[in-house]
């Protein structure tokens, strides 16, 4: 039985005062605090079968490591490598009642559009809150009052501390920067080329405390709406100095090269970004990072020179790691402070002198100590006129290493998601330290072009306990190559510029490097070698597992993220064109609720996972014929009609689709369509996003 602790008079008030009248403790309950809404909500303990429905307290959730207590989640979430995976309960904007009710929940995180599942779950007595920030600074109280909830308070005390920290270095750096140098900074949230004009956020949205954090001066706009619609007279008379949108941003330069659009400083230079809507749509944990690129992409040329750094450059953390080769020294990943942002690095430092031979540098002799160093992306538009050579000396300098003697790669993702994968048999011995990252210049090979010249995004290094020959060492090049694509073919990674379409063989800028070694000698290293097999199990495992700590990608996620990854959009399937004279495209008719609550059954999502395959095959030319998968489609159709009529064939909206993809999709919203329900009113993307 639950007994409430005692708290001596002095303790209460501190508590009092610290929490600010925000979270209290009644004699009545263990946990008490007040939402975002205003309403107290006590708990009687540590809930244990959370749902949240708000993607960005999901995050929160997991960075304070109490993932396993959330079982459900929108299919916006994705877990970090170690956490279990919630349920899925529906999209953001329509979440399904029934898939909540399924999770028996005992606390339910709701965001704006969720008053009417707020209401039914209070008529079953489930306890909801709401803690979805609407400005920056909200982020701090939700973290105190998710650290309450879940006993983690310390935790959560560190995360929140470690934000301020970062906000405080911009807000150091950006001080020395003039007040009449500060640029004019416009968050774009979509386009609307037929209307002819562009949506940016209101006054009091947390995109301009974001843009105001990073230094820049966000627009004036004297209307607190969520959007605003600017037309060009409006955008020439702001006149942006810097344009950012989340993701692909082909369609937003396509607008912005029109006649009159194209005058303004930001295109003019070449100065329109484009960054992860994960981090730019809401305020989450990592809204520290996204001020910190932000502020660096805005005032790169001020951030690199050494007037505008207020850290010395300098090794901040070292940890080793344990390899298990008579030859290496020690390994360790490094953290340094360099131009004010936290870089890290891997090196293995050798005993003696060995070859090495790498896609990057060549062919090296001499090599006492090689290397993968992480460039975080507020450094990625820093000091690159110097070239690699440049690049290696600034990071060597800091390490106290000479570029003669050190080889080394490069890359954007964390060296905190290395993975270091160790495999033996028959006395031999591999080691693959990786590090992966595909969201955004993943190819395929002979079907992509190539316009790119930067560090690695797939990096292997490969060391053995045996002394390999140059023909081994070259052959290792091909089995590391065969295993990477291999893992990204398992996993069904696309292209980044033909997602829809190709799957990914690698990205442009990948590298191997494989260490000569030391033991007995060694000639082989192909796939009917003992050690090219452990080097293709090694290679394979540690480019999974970096894809999974790099960007979540597990080979069971669910159909609506192998969609999202197609960019294949759910709002624009049900978009029918627009007649002339309209500004936005008509509705087919079904809603985007429940689309998706059909999507989280099996039997439906396996369709639409069928299909998916079928399209590449099709793409491969490997299948003539499609009569028999349109059957099924037909099945489905007339399943979800019931005894209703089968609605008429129906024009899906979007991009144009593979033929079984099509079939599928085509069929689902086809029987949705015949049911006699009422339509779940949602809000989606702004017209033309």
């Amino acid at each position: 039985m639950f007994r409430p602790p005692i708290i001596r008079p002095r303790l209460a008030l501190l508590l009092s005062a610290l929490l600010l009248a925000a979270l209290a403790v009644p004699a009545q309950a263990q946990i008490s605090f007040r939402d975002h809404d205003g309403r107290q909500v006590s708990l009687a303990q540590t809930p244990q079968r959370v749902v949240s429905l708000v993607p960005e307290v999901s995050e929160a959730i997991w960075a304070l490591g109490a993932g396993a207590l959330l079982k459900g989640a929108t299919i916006h979430s994705a877990p970090p490598a170690g956490a279990p995976q919630p349920a899925l309960v529906g999209g953001y904007y329509a979440p399904s009642l029934e898939a909540i009710l399924r999770l028996q929940p005992d606390l339910v995180f709701i965001g704006g559009p969720h008053q009417a599942i707020q209401k039914a779950l209070a008529g079953r007595h489930i306890p909801t809150a709401s803690l979805q920030a609407r400005r920056l600074a909200d982020l701090h109280g939700r973290l105190a009052a998710l650290g309450l909830i879940f006993g983690r308070q310390e935790q959560a005390r560190r995360l929140s501390q470690e934000i301020k920290e970062q906000l405080a270095l911009i807000a150091q750096k950006t001080a020395l920067i003039p007040a009449a140098q500060r640029r004019r900074v416009l968050r774009i949230m979509s386009v609307n080329a037929q209307a002819g004009y562009v949506s940016v956020p209101g006054d009091d949205s947390f995109q301009n405390d974001l843009i105001r954090a990073a230094g820049g001066l966000p627009p004036r706009l004297g209307q607190t709406t969520s959007l605003v619609r600017l037309n060009l007279a409006q955008w020439q008379k702001l006149d942006p100095q810097t344009v950012y949108v989340c993701g692909p941003k082909a369609k937003t330069l396509a607008f912005l090269s029109r006649p009159g659009w194209r005058q303004v400083e930001a295109v003019r230079a070449g100065r329109v970004f484009s960054f992860p809507c994960e981090l730019t749509c809401q305020v989450s944990v990592h809204s520290g990072r996204f001020v910190q690129w932000l502020s660096a992409w805005v005032y790169s040329d001020y951030f690199e020179q050494k007037a505008y750094q207020v850290r010395p450059w300098r090794v901040v953390r070292q940890r080793p790691l344990n390899l298990g080769l008579d030859y290496v020294q020690k390994a360790s990943v490094f953290g340094e402070d360099i131009q004010d942002f936290r870089h890290r690095t891997l090196l293995i430092e050798l005993k003696g002198p060995q070859a090495a031979l790498s896609t990057l540098e060549g062919q090296r002799a001499g090599i006492m100590a090689v290397g993968n160093h992480y460039f975080p992306p507020a450094a990625w538009r820093l000091g690159h006129q110097g070239g690699l050579a440049s690049l290696r000396d600034r990071v060597l300098g800091v390490l106290g290493r000479r570029a003669t003697d050190t080889g080394l790669l490069f890359t954007g993702a964390d060296m905190q998601n290395l993975s270091l994968q160790r495999a033996a048999a028959d006395g031999l011995v591999v080691c693959a330290l990786v590090t992966a990252g595909a969201r955004s210049n993943a190819q395929r090979a002979a079907a992509d072009s190539g316009d790119f010249l930067e560090p690695g995004t797939i990096n292997i290094i490969l060391l053995t306990n045996r002394r390999l020959a140059p023909r081994a060492m070259a052959r290792a090049i091909i089995t590391a190559t065969e295993a990477k694509t291999a893992a990204l073919q398992d996993l069904d990674v696309r292209s980044s510029y033909q997602p829809l379409l190709a799957q990914a063989t690698g990205t442009g800028t990948d590298n191997v490097l494989v260490l000569e070694g030391a033991g007995p000698p060694a000639r082989l290293s192909g796939g009917h070698s003992k050690l090219g097999e452990l080097m293709a199990w090694a290679v394979y495992a540690g480019v999974r597992e970096a894809l999974l700590k790099q960007n979540r990608l597990r080979p069971g996620r669910s159909v609506f993220a192998r969609l999202e990854e197609r960019r294949v959009s759910l709002y624009a399937l049900l978009a029918a064109p627009a007649s002339a004279g309209q500004d936005c495209p008509a509705s087919l008719g079904v809603s985007m609720g429940r689309l998706e609550e059909i999507l989280l059954q099996p039997r439906y999502a396996a369709l639409i996972e069928a299909a998916l395959s079928l399209s590449d095959a099709a793409q491969r030319g490997q299948v003539a014929e499609l009569s028999a998968f349109q059957a099924w489609c037909e099945q489905a159709a007339r399943e979800l009609a019931g005894r209703n009529p089968l609605a008429p064939p129906l024009t899906l909206g979007g991009e144009a689709l593979p033929p079984p993809l099509a079939l599928a999709l085509e069929a689902l919203l086809r029987g949705l369509a015949s049911q006699p329900l009422p339509l779940i009113p949602i809000s989606g993307p702004d017209c033309g996003s």
